[in-house]
């Protein structure tokens, strides 16, 4: 049983660091021990574009400790990332980032603008670059390519806005500011935190 006083109620992600006591080193095995065999389970992970690999889900019947990993190899010794997707989550980031955070506050953290992919297709709303600001976690562009990423952020609209003339206007696989007009209004949500033990 995983009490409050136990590492294992740990729900902090540190990106790049560590997933409460998990770090990038801790293997299947270990994992078992820490949460419980019937908590550990194998799955396959959705990816996105109908493709899905092989790795472990956490808690898979706790939505609020659910967490799913994906492995660097078969021998599940080495974590490349954790997901969380589930609302009401205890998981959250040492910068209280969770699922519902707003992009307006994560705005207000990042203390710049956030520039982000449009919605409607599977990595919609993914924040691609923090523009050199607070939350270098998110990555930075530079050299032609994103450094320093840590954690990927996806954030969506409220269904209300679906077909409305905002949501119209930041569809797809292009970039948009965090200051575009549409997505002040609309202020979408974090539904999607990958976080990688290395640069993802």
């Amino acid at each position: 049983m995983i009490t409050g006083s136990s590492p294992a109620a740990d729900w902090t992600l540190v990106p790049g660091l560590r997933a409460g006591p998990v770090t990038g080193t801790t293997g299947e095995a270990e994992l078992r021990t820490l949460y419980g065999q019937e908590n550990v389970v194998p799955a396959e992970i959705e990816l996105g574009e109908g493709l899905t690999e092989p790795g472990t889900v956490l808690f898979p019947n706790d939505p609020k400790r659910k967490a799913e990993i994906l492995w660097v190899s078969r021998d599940r010794d080495r974590i490349k990332t954790l997901r969380i997707t589930e609302e009401n989550t205890l998981w959250k980031t040492s910068r209280g980032v969770t699922i519902g955070t707003s992009l307006k506050a994560l705005t207000r953290l990042n203390q710049r603008r956030l520039t982000l992919v449009g919605f409607a297709w599977d990595y919609g709303g993914t924040i691609v670059d923090c523009n050199g600001g607070r939350l270098k976690e998110l990555g930075t562009h530079a050299s032609g390519g994103l450094e320093g990423r840590t954690l990927i952020l996806r954030v969506s609209p409220d269904q209300r806005w679906r077909g409305s003339r905002e949501y119209g206007s930041v569809k797809g696989d292009r970039q948009f500011s965090s200051d575009h007009p549409a997505m002040r209004r609309m202020n979408p949500t974090v539904y999607s935190m990958t976080m990688g033990f290395g640069p993802i």
